[in-house]
């Protein structure tokens, strides 16, 4: 039975009053939700009142339930994000929401859920396409510059922390790998084998192939956010950089990585979607540079990093496409599962005979991107 705002309203106060260090007297301002509806919000936000050390606080806070079972991708969680979320407002080397806490027994909300500071701003949001409209194309070239060089900082800045002496040993996963590369690509490899059922995907079989063919030595084992994307960074209003956010996919890995994801959503959402970057972007090339002077070090091996993140990539799109075919959006036989921006990244970067993107692919992308960002390939 769904609950109703009133017993998430009590059982949200009592747990933050027993489990919050050094908050007493919690009150809890009503949550605005619909008489007579049940409260089924995933992410939510709420008003509360409390005394601390320093005496009476306001504060708004997030909460974002999550089933148990949800994966994102293999071996994300919300309990995942909580921890990084957790060590990084810890160690406050680049910017994440407050933490508050987190609740693993579902019984309390009828899910898990994690607390966290609200963080204002604005992202550069994928709908409508951030080259297109909204805050940042409102901007001068030289705040757009700006702002992009403040994002690639605070996620560069990653590349300082110790994982080991500074609390992120739990994203050593020994099932996929030793810590570091070899790791990142155990996951990729068993991500794959439990999603391909024996179908044929020339490119993404292609692609896992390269991966360990190619793999570099000698790689630095960084903490990585795993998700670095402009939508994922809260900006001021002046462009600074309030908090990054969404840190299901943290993993351990070359920090590479995290440039190299930045660098194929700037792509996306650019040339792949046949629109105009905006002008005072920074470039491809500037974009590394600004990472090389944050990091103190040259980029390495970025174009076998370009596959890897392209690969991930492909393979979340096999998990949407399964998805779609299993609600009945599109057919078992829907040709997209080989020809899609995906795919289509991989083959260049690999040397392939280009997919071919027709009806099929844009049945497949209908309900995932707006029509004015499709393009005929």
């Amino acid at each position: 039975m769904t609950l109703s705002a009133a017993q998430v309203q009590a059982r949200l106060r009592d747990w933050l009053d027993t489990n919050v260090d050094g908050w007493s007297d919690v009150r809890l301002r009503p949550l605005e939700v619909a008489l007579g509806s049940g409260f089924s919000a995933e992410i939510f936000f709420v008003d509360v009142d409390f005394r601390d050390a320093d005496g009476s606080q306001s504060r708004t806070l997030v909460v974002r339930r999550q089933p148990g079972d949800l994966e994102v991708v293999l071996g994300s969680s919300l309990e995942l994000q909580g921890r990084m979320m957790a060590a990084l407002d810890r160690l406050r080397v680049t910017p994440v929401p407050e933490w508050v806490g987190m609740e693993l027994d579902s019984t309390i909300l009828d899910m898990p859920f994690l607390i966290m500071g609200r963080v204002d701003g604005q992202s550069a949001t994928q709908n409508p396409n951030y080259n297109s409209k909204g805050w940042l194309a409102e901007m001068s070239p030289v705040q757009r510059r700006q702002s992009w060089k403040n994002a690639i900082e605070a996620y560069a800045k990653m590349s300082r922390i110790d994982w080991q002496a500074d609390g992120f040993s739990f994203l050593a996963r020994s099932e996929w790998g030793e810590p570091g590369l070899d790791q990142y690509l155990g996951h990729i490899e068993a991500w794959y084998h439990g999603c391909r059922k024996d179908r044929v995907m020339p490119y993404v079989d292609r692609a896992i192939g390269y991966i360990r063919e190619q793999q570099p030595k000698d790689t630095d084992v960084n903490v990585l956010w795993g998700d670095s994307t402009p939508s994922n960074v809260m900006f001021a209003d002046d462009g600074s950089v309030n908090a990054l956010i969404d840190w299901e996919l943290a993993a351990l890995g070359p920090s590479e990585l995290d440039l190299a994801w930045w660098l194929y959503f700037d792509d996306l959402f650019s040339r792949r979607f046949g629109v105009e970057r905006l002008e005072g972007l920074p470039t491809r090339d500037e974009t590394i540079a600004i990472w090389e002077s944050e990091t103190g070090r040259r980029a390495q091996h970025l174009e076998y990093y370009d596959v890897v993140v392209a690969l991930r990539m492909a393979l979340v799109a096999v998990g949407a496409f399964d998805r779609q075919v299993g609600i009945g959006n599109i057919p078992p036989e829907n040709k997209s599962l080989n020809a899609n921006f995906m795919t289509l990244y991989l083959a260049e970067r690999l040397g392939m005979k280009l997919p071919e993107l027709g009806p099929d692919f844009y049945a497949f992308m209908s309900n995932m991107t707006p029509v004015d960002q499709k393009d005929d390939g």
